[in-house]
């Protein structure tokens, strides 16, 4: 996903420690200063950062920055959404009509599971401030959250249509379970997600609580 403007003009990089000044623009940019958002997080958190420390870190100058993001929320929310998905592509999993629910759910699962490592650290970074910060709260919420849980609402809509999962769960209580539990393995806990760990989670408990219970073989006469 693209940041929220393009820069079409060459933006000058700044020179540390007698590198040869060089040029960049566009997307190269932009993936410059969105790596250095993740490692200047890592390293003082959000109440820490600065949109200077990560122009350092980017070898660029800092007016190259505002231009495209006006606070440093803007900032680190546009390198988050962008690096995991933001609200519109979340659900593009499902234009695929052919996938059952249970592969949906591994999709979608799969790609939260990648909030670990480095990306673990800046989404407690980030964790550790919504509680004094509400804009920043209402920002991850609006950006973050409801976007995965209208992906798995979703999904799980589908599956009822499809008969493959009950009426009842196509609630955002059971929108929230699959989230919940990759978030807590990656973020609390700091253990990796892999691919098969997040299918092991579908298959043995999300699945089990949401599928349709398989129907009673007819008594012969």
């Amino acid at each position: 996903m693209k940041g929220p403007t393009d820069v079409t003009a060459e933006l000058p990089v700044c020179s540390l420690a007698g590198d040869v000044l060089r040029r960049r623009r566009g997307d190269v940019l932009r993936d410059a200063i969105h790596e250095a958002v993740f490692e200047e997080l890592a390293c003082v958190g959000y109440a820490g950062f600065t949109i200077e420390a990560v122009a350092a870190r980017a070898k660029t100058g800092k007016a190259s920055i505002y231009r495209r993001w006006q606070t440093k929320q803007d900032l680190v929310m546009d390198a988050f959404c962008t690096r995991f998905g933001g609200p519109g592509d979340v659900v593009a999993s499902l234009a695929d009509e052919t996938s059952t629910t249970r592969d949906l759910l591994v999709q979608l699962g799969s790609g939260i599971c990648h909030m670990s490592g480095k990306a673990a650290e800046v989404v407690r970074a980030v964790a550790c401030e919504v509680t004094r910060d509400p804009e920043l709260a209402q920002a991850v919420e609006n950006q973050v959250y409801v976007p995965k849980r209208a992906a798995m609402l979703a999904i799980l809509e589908r599956g009822v249509q499809r008969h493959e999962v009950r009426p009842d769960a196509a609630t955002e209580l059971f929108g929230d379970l699959l989230p919940a539990i990759l978030t807590y393995r990656a973020i609390l806990m700091n253990r990796p997600v892999t691919e098969s760990a997040v299918a092991e989670i579908v298959d043995r408990l999300i699945m089990p609580l949401v599928g349709r219970e398989p129907a009673s073989p007819t008594a012969s006469p």
